[in-house]
Order: structure tokens, then C-alpha cells, then sequence
């Protein structure tokens, strides 16, 4: 169980990853006069650091009462093993001051990489549902503009979300300069996003690239051969003869006779016509 103890601020240290990326500059003061006129009524909560103590709920609080000048402050002071710090921190500044869902994007990202959580862990670590985890870290990887107007509470949650479904960089641009001098809702800005796709021009389906034609076969080189030995040899010494076909073949026939099958002589080499 937590003892409600003073404890002195110059012991305290701030969180390392505050979940507040930026405290309301009127919230604040109107809290630092209600402190300075009655006093603290709920204490800010600490974990044993040794011989220090970490800040978790109470950033505010602890703020104040430091520009106020106090030495101490009432704190409930927790043993590490028995407070979830980041739960706590979350939980408190949803039910007190409104917290940003670019604050709360910042903050989950920042504690699942120092904690290196999974999905499930990090529901676990923050007591959230995995819907209200995504939508959060989301807003991380969506439009750098969006998210700035978010975290500077130009527009809020759902009008972001809205924005972050148009495809188009340039008009999600625009309807975004528009969303933040007008103060539309979110069911206007998705009717203009709705609006805009309705007229972009409807583009035809992807075409498969068509095969690579096969290659034309390599044709034979053209070859000079002898008619009567079939030999390649000396192509310049080739004669051309005209005689009638039949006298043509009973010279081959003759020939062929006398050398038996032998390779004629380049010297008397022909081809007929």
C-alpha cells in the first residue's frame, strides 16, 4: 500500500517521457492560484527511486507548486513493483484535463519502443482496447501536417481521421486549411472528402505486359559446296557449268564409279545451274 508522505521536490524527478507534450498555459495558472489559495487537494503520486522518487500522476500539480516556490509536496509514494506508472499517467489525464490523441500518439509510441512492447503487451501496459491503440499510432504515419494541427489542437481526432482518407496529398492539404479556419466537423469533412473521390476519373484496369516475343530463329549461313564432292574447300576455284540435267547426273554417276566415293579435285570442282 502507498504511504501519503511530504516530499520534498528538489527529490522528484519529472517523467522522462511526459504524456503532456504541452500544458494548457491558462488550465495551468487558474490551478497554480487555486493551490496558492487553498492548497493541494489531491496529492500527486511517485515511485520509489532509490533514494529519489519518479513523478507519475501529478505533472501539473507539480509544476504549479514548483512556480509557487513550495519546498514540498503530499505524495502518495508507491513501491515500483506494486504501480503501473504509464497506465496511471494515461488514466488520470483522460478524466482530468483533455489529452490530445497526437499527445497520446507520441506518448504510446515513445513507451512501446522504450519497453519494447508487442500489440498485446502494449494493450495490457495501457488498459486499452487494440482499436484505440492503432487509431492512436496511426496519426504517427499519416500526414506530418494533420498530425501538427492535431498536436496544436487546431482540429481533433475525427476530423484527422477524416483527412487522412483523402489519397491525394495535395487536396488532404487543402481540406485541412479548410478544416482549421472553419471549424468543420468531421461528418463535413468526410462528405467534402466523399465529394471528391466521387469525381476523380475512373482509371482503367492494369493492363499485363505483354510476353516477350520469342526470338526469330538464326537462319543457316549460306554455304558454297562443290555438286560433286560436297567439299567447301576453295570456293574460288568453283566453276559454273550448263548442261542439261540428265547428262549432269550420268557424269555424277560415272564419276563416281571410277574414284569410288574419293573427294574430286579442287582443280575440276563445279557447280551446276
Amino acid at each position: 500500500m502507498p504511504e501519503l508522505v511530504q516530499v520534498a521536490l528538489a527529490d522528484i524527478d519529472e517523467p522522462l517521457l511526459p504524456i503532456r507534450v504541452a500544458m494548457d498555459d491558462l488550465k495551468l495558472a487558474e490551478l497554480q492560484q487555486s493551490m496558492a489559495e487553498i492548497g493541494l487537494i489531491q496529492p500527486v503520486t511517485v515511485i520509489k527511486d532509490d533514494l529519489r522518487f519518479s513523478l507519475g500522476p501529478g505533472h501539473r500539480r507539480f509544476v504549479a507548486a514548483k512556480n509557487l516556490g513550495w519546498k514540498t509536496i503530499t505524495a502518495l509514494v508507491y513501491e515500483p513493483a506494486e504501480y503501473n506508472e504509464h497506465a496511471a499517467m494515461l488514466a488520470e489525464n483522460r478524466h482530468r484535463e483533455d489529452l490530445s490523441a497526437a499527445e497520446e500518439a507520441i506518448w504510446f509510441s515513445e513507451v512501446i519502443e522504450k519497453c519494447k512492447l508487442d500489440e498485446e503487451g502494449a494493450c495490457k501496459h495501457f488498459n486499452v482496447t487494440p482499436d484505440y491503440l492503432g487509431d492512436r499510432l496511426r496519426l504517427l504515419r499519416q500526414d506530418e501536417e494533420v498530425f501538427k494541427a492535431l498536436l496544436a489542437r487546431q482540429i481533433n481526432f475525427t476530423v484527422a481521421r477524416e483527412l487522412n482518407k483523402c489519397e491525394d496529398t495535395a487536396h488532404r492539404r487543402y481540406l485541412l486549411d479548410i478544416a482549421v479556419r472553419s471549424g468543420y466537423s468531421a461528418r463535413v469533412i468526410a462528405d467534402m472528402v466523399r465529394q471528391w473521390r466521387a469525381h476523380q476519373p475512373v482509371q482503367p484496369p492494369t493492363q499485363p505486359a505483354p510476353a516477350p516475343a520469342a526470338p526469330a530463329p538464326v537462319a543457316e549461313p549460306y554455304r558454297v559446296e562443290c555438286a560433286l564432292c560436297g567439299g567447301g574447300k576453295d570456293p574460288w576455284n568453283l566453276i559454273d557449268v550448263k548442261m542439261h540435267r540428265w547428262e549432269w547426273d550420268l557424269i555424277l554417276k560415272r564419276l563416281k564409279e571410277q574414284r569410288g566415293g574419293e573427294e574430286c579435285d579442287s582443280s575440276d570442282s563445279a557447280t551446276v545451274n
